[in-house]
């Protein structure tokens, strides 16, 4: 084989690992957007998430201290259920926030090329 036809081979290759090369990063650069559109979506989720049960203790805290503050008095078993419920909603709250904590912020996507 000539050198001239060995260098044009050469470059036929060059470009088709080239062309491969684009083809696969660009599947890379599609892929990672779709991906950080989830996790995006899954932190809003968690945050969200984390607040509304922090509210929801809230409340429930705010409706024991109303009816401590009546003059109306709770059956024991009903006190019972209430301070299991305080207790279940705080523990919750607990866990989902150390939850949001522990994930990590994600830096943002590469531009593809960059």
């Amino acid at each position: 084989m000539s050198d001239i036809l060995l260098f044009e081979e050469i470059l036929r290759l060059r470009e088709d690992v080239k062309k491969r090369i684009d083809k696969i990063m660009s599947q890379i650069s599609v892929f990672q957007a779709k991906v950080q559109v989830q996790f995006d979506s899954l932190t809003g989720s968690l945050s969200s998430f984390s607040t509304d049960i922090a509210i929801l203790a809230k409340q429930i805290s705010d409706l024991q201290a109303q009816i401590a503050a009546s003059s109306s008095t709770l059956a024991p078993a009903d006190q019972a259920l209430l301070d299991t419920t305080v207790t279940n909603a705080t523990a919750l709250a607990t866990a989902a926030s150390t939850m949001v904590a522990n994930i990590p912020d994600l830096p943002p996507p590469t531009p593809p090329g960059v």
